[in-house]
């Protein structure tokens, strides 16, 4: 082939992208966002990393978020997004109510364990005292969606008889607290590894085995 044969390609240029693409785009920065907020924590990450990582510029990004946090924040929101529907397949499940509950805090744990959500929880803490909105953001698209799978699942188990709990939202927080949240947070402190090692599935047997215990008719 002789070069005069070779079409010259235009260079790429750094911008708005095309008309049509604006969807296309901001998933482009999300990401791009995720891993420099995950690697840098919030304070350090900045938006000329990101542009340069989604290969777009800061001003395309500025015409869809209007600030870090605020990028910060949708990156928060499709995290979340891409992982409850796991947790709520595994909540559609049906079975005893000791089962079913095992399953949920299995689908939760093998989310929350993640490198990716524990460095996420993190930078949250850290950012608290400033950006108290990303703590509700975790909460209200997180948290406040699988606390109700959890009592939809004690409810139904009354409504059988296989357990008898008078105050069922106060039952889902606390199989929630002896369940789940003692894992999380030895992850977030370092204190304990990422992932779900025999070990932890162990415990977890035996701390919903205490729960139902608690649950179940006395005679």
């Amino acid at each position: 082939m002789n070069a005069k044969d070779v079409t010259p390609r235009a260079p790429s240029r750094l911008g708005r992208p095309p008309r049509g693409s604006e969807g296309e785009a901001t998933l482009r920065i999300l990401a791009a966002a995720k891993p420099v907020f995950l690697k840098e924590g919030f304070e350090a990450t900045s938006i000329d990393a990101i542009a340069g990582s989604a290969g777009i510029s800061k001003k395309t990004i500025y015409g869809r978020f209007t600030s870090k946090a605020d990028l910060f924040e949708a990156v928060i929101v499709r995290f979340i997004e891409e992982n409850v529907p796991a947790i709520e397949l595994a909540a559609s499940q049906a079975g005893p109510v000791a089962e079913r509950l095992h399953r949920i805090a299995l689908a939760v744990l093998e989310v929350a364990l993640t490198v990716d959500t524990i460095a996420v929880r993190r930078i949250i803490v850290a950012e608290a005292a400033r950006f108290p909105e990303f703590a509700r953001l975790l909460h209200d698209f997180g948290v406040a969606r699988v606390a109700p799978l959890i009592e939809r699942c004690l409810e139904e188990g009354n409504a059988s008889g296989e357990i008898a709990v008078d105050d069922v939202r106060h039952a889902g927080d606390m199989f929630l607290s002896i369940a789940i949240r003692g894992f999380i947070d030895k992850a977030e402190l370092g204190l304990d590894r990422p992932g779900l090692s025999h070990v932890k599935r162990e415990t977890l047997r035996r701390s919903i085995e205490f729960f139902m215990a608690a649950c179940r008719k006395r005679d």
